[in-house]
């Protein structure tokens, strides 16, 4: 396994290059994505800004089948709770549609006002570093470039305290593939998170999850094992909810716990 050093993922300056281009979508994908855009616009023709694709299929490393077509929808009003469950109506629609292409397809919400707002500045690293803009103005355009600086980390990810209560609330109570689901999501976002507290000191940048768990690794070689079991319940979580529960639990205490005085911490170059 080749070891990710200092200024990977970088420009020579020391910014943020992005993996994600429409060049690299595979062709493939093009008649679900043009598909989820006419029904955005037919669904939300007034309200509709823009479509945004990122994940595995913005960096064309996707796999049919197992990975999912990942969008945000940016709308320039607000949606109303109704609005909201059609949105979710259609991302249900257009997963069941696509089921032999993609595992699900995720329609995110963002609004035009939240993101040019000049206090999220460093949140929309996102859509410029993440994002493709399939349909409408790309405000991605209008950000960056980015260095990696803490305000990065914490934008992305400084929100592991409230998201850790929600999917052990939710665990609680969920089987089937609902349990599937929430399993799989949070340990994402564990490695992730993990990933965004060593980012500013390693000075490295990647948006794979397996490369994140490396990096996490140079710091905390300790939790080998804790990363080991997370990419495993990716791939497919084990029956026994309490084993889940236990080990979220611990983990996104100590991310929780720890988050802000790691993510802070500076690049230190070894002499």
């Amino acid at each position: 396994m080749r070891i990710l050093i200092a200024g990977y993922g970088l420009d020579p300056n020391g910014f943020i290059v992005s993996d994600v281009s429409k060049d690299k979508i595979d062709d493939v994908y093009m008649t679900c994505i043009h598909e989820s855009i006419e029904c955005l616009k037919q669904a939300f023709h007034q309200q509709l800004h823009s479509v945004y694709l990122y994940g595995s299929v913005a960096r064309g490393e996707a796999i049919p089948i197992k990975s999912d077509l990942d969008l945000i929808a940016m709308f320039n009003t607000q949606l109303s709770s109704d609005k909201l469950a059609e949105l979710n109506l259609l991302a249900g629609e257009l997963s069941k549609n696509y089921r032999s292409l993609v595992r699900d397809v995720g329609i995110a919400v963002a609004y035009y006002d939240y993101t040019l707002d000049p206090a999220n500045y460093f949140e929309n690293a996102f859509l410029k570093e993440l994002c493709v803009c399939v349909y409408g103005e790309d405000l991605g355009e209008r950000f960056g470039p980015y260095k990696l600086t803490a305000e990065i980390p914490i934008r992305f990810n400084g929100d592991i305290e409230q998201v850790l209560e929600r999917k052990l609330a939710r665990l609680t109570t969920a089987s089937g593939e609902a349990y599937k689901t929430i399993t799989k999501s949070f340990a994402r976002k564990l490695i992730r998170t993990f990933y965004s507290m060593v980012m500013v000191r390693s000075q490295i940048w990647t948006t794979r999850l397996h490369e994140q768990a490396e990096v996490f690794l140079q710091h905390f070689p300790e939790k080998k094992s804790i990363i080991h079991t997370l990419l495993n319940w990716i791939d497919g979580p084990p029956m026994d909810h309490k084993a889940v529960y236990e080990l979220f639990k611990m983990e996104g205490k100590w991310a929780s716990a720890n988050f802000m005085s790691e993510a802070k911490m500076s690049y230190k170059a070894k002499g």
